[in-house]
């Protein structure tokens, strides 16, 4: 049996946080049940009109869609019913917003002591900054992450990303969170609230530098693709557009590897070069050198004659080279699936896989209340003619395809 069979999952997950902690568990066999409405949809499905595409598709296969309008006080009245019967509830809304629509923690808690509760925002619920709302980008200013992912002769102007990193890492702390609440729960009988601040997950990538420039103030600086452990170190260019390869000498031994790859050249051969200070201080200059050689190779054919001589060298993969990599596809990484209205999709595989347990399940994503009448029947054992009058009073919804 999967590890979650049997456990039921309320998500109001909205962007990625909350979703992939969803995902996770619908993966490994909990019946999880997405709850939104048409008038306040996971915002990540308006990205295209028909609800649907890669992104929303990603974070919430194998998932339910359940329809209901919880500021109507009949859908509300539904939503708590299926609180009163579910193990884990997720939610990376604003601070407060669950509570203001009677669905908070304390709330729930007193209907059904035994829930695990999960949420996360962008800075958590208390504190000066609890009144922030964003999602992935909007960690990076105030986790110091912008200041330090730049190159140093850009200090004065911080590059900016809309990369949404951290979001799918701190699912992941959530997912974490609700299982050891699972656990905390099988002990004492009841649940408990969890929550993980984004920013706060960001910083937690930065500790080494924290505690740096608390050691020498002033110290901690953007550094771009450079090291102090060496030199070469970084990503540079290859044969092809916007086609990289990261390379990486640490040792005295690796710089002389790397000069018989190159076939020993002459700008190689200065005495200072051969020793790893010396290098460090001709970093640009080597840099330079370097561009040229890589300039006339694909990737991988840097990344795999490097390594051969060892030397750490990588080719930077976008996602082309994801869906066409043989150790991915040896392993059975990528995951092939039908995705109604958008088709066959290639996505990322499950978190791990186990002895002893059946493959993680991957279903398509749904459709807005595409499980509506079926979440009803199973969770709260309404009638078909309990249900057609509640659809006609626009308290739940289906997709109007099966509407009508």
């Amino acid at each position: 049996m999967p590890p979650f069979a049997g456990l039921r999952v309320l998500d109001f997950g909205v962007g990625a946080v909350g979703v992939e902690v969803g995902r996770f568990f619908a993966e490994y066999g909990a019946d999880v049940v997405k709850v939104e409405s048409s008038s306040a949809p996971d915002f990540i499905r308006t990205i295209t009109p028909d609800g649907m595409n890669p992104a929303f598709a990603s974070s919430s296969r194998s998932k339910r869609s359940l329809g209901v309008n919880v500021k109507d006080a009949r859908g509300l009245g539904l939503v708590r019913r299926l609180a009163r019967l579910a193990d884990v509830l997720i939610e990376n809304n604003g601070a407060g917003v669950m509570e203001r629509l009677g669905l908070g923690y304390e709330s729930l808690r007193a209907e059904n002591p035994r829930l695990v509760y999960f949420s996360s925002n962008l800075t958590g619920s208390r504190g000066p900054w609890s009144g922030w709302i964003g999602y992935g980008p909007s960690t990076h200013p105030v986790s110091g992450m912008q200041h330090l992912w730049n190159f140093p002769e850009d200090e004065a102007r911080p590059a900016g990303s809309t990369n949404i990193y951290p979001d799918h890492f701190v699912g992941r702390l959530g997912a974490l969170a609700a299982v050891a609440g699972l656990f905390q729960r099988e002990r004492s009988g009841v649940g408990y609230h969890a929550e993980a601040a984004q920013f706060e997950g960001a910083i937690g990538f930065i500790g080494d530098w924290l505690a740096r420039e608390s050691l020498a103030p002033g110290s901690v600086h953007p550094r771009g693709n450079a090291s102090e452990r060496g030199a070469p170190w970084g990503a540079y260019p290859c044969a092809g557009e916007d086609e990289w390869c990261a390379i990486c000498v640490r040792s005295d031994a690796e710089w002389q590897a790397l000069r018989a790859a190159l076939g020993s050249p002459e700008w190689t051969a200065r005495p200072e070069l051969a020793t790893a200070p010396g290098r460090i201080e001709a970093r640009e200059e080597l840099d330079r050198h370097l561009s040229v050689w890589t300039r006339t190779q694909a990737p991988h054919a840097v990344m795999h004659g490097l390594q051969a001589r060892g030397i750490p060298a990588a080719a930077l993969h976008h996602p082309a080279h994801e869906l066409a990599d043989p150790h991915l596809r040896a392993r059975g990484y990528l995951q092939t699936f039908e995705q109604p209205p958008l088709g066959r999709m290639v996505a990322e595989g499950p978190a791990f896989r186990a002895s002893d347990l059946p493959a993680p399940i991957q279903r398509a994503a749904p459709m807005l209340g595409e499980h509506t009448r079926e979440v009803c029947r199973d969770w709260l054992a309404l009638s078909e003619a309990e249900l057609d009058a509640l659809f006609a009073q626009g308290v739940i919804e289906e997709p109007a395809r099966r509407a009508s």
